[in-house]
């Protein structure tokens, strides 16, 4: 992959990472804030339910800021835009899409479906 579009990409992730922080740090906030105790159980019951969605929000960002950590590690290896399964590249249409992709289109339906695969035969 050329420099220019390694770079591009680094940004790319760069940029969702401090996103995902700046929503990461509203949603715990919330999250706290919403610990109030209610006297009507239909309060404390709508008060309980969106606490449960922030949590979910935060873990969920948690989790791919994970991701776009170890896209940037990849990137620092120098193995960005390879599949981890088959070592194919992935396609540059996908990581446009998706910059953290760890696997090419062929290996990441097949870990849809659940089944083990032998190397790609066209590289990803």
């Amino acid at each position: 992959m050329p420099a220019d579009q390694r770079e591009e990409f680094k940004r790319i992730l760069e940029t969702r990472m401090s996103e995902l922080d700046h929503a990461l740090a509203v949603a715990e906030r919330e999250a706290r804030e919403g610990e109030d105790k209610h006297a009507d159980l239909a309060d404390q019951a709508a008060s309980e339910y969106e606490r449960q969605s922030l949590v979910h929000k935060a873990a969920t960002a948690r989790q791919m800021l994970k991701n776009l950590t170890q896209a940037l590690e990849r990137m620092q290896q120098g193995t960005f835009g390879e599949c981890i399964e088959c070592g194919g590249d992935i396609e540059l249409k996908r990581l446009k899409a998706i910059p953290w992709a760890r696997y090419c289109v062929r290996c990441q339906e097949e870990r849809e479906r659940g089944l083990k695969l032998a190397p790609c035969s066209t590289g990803g």
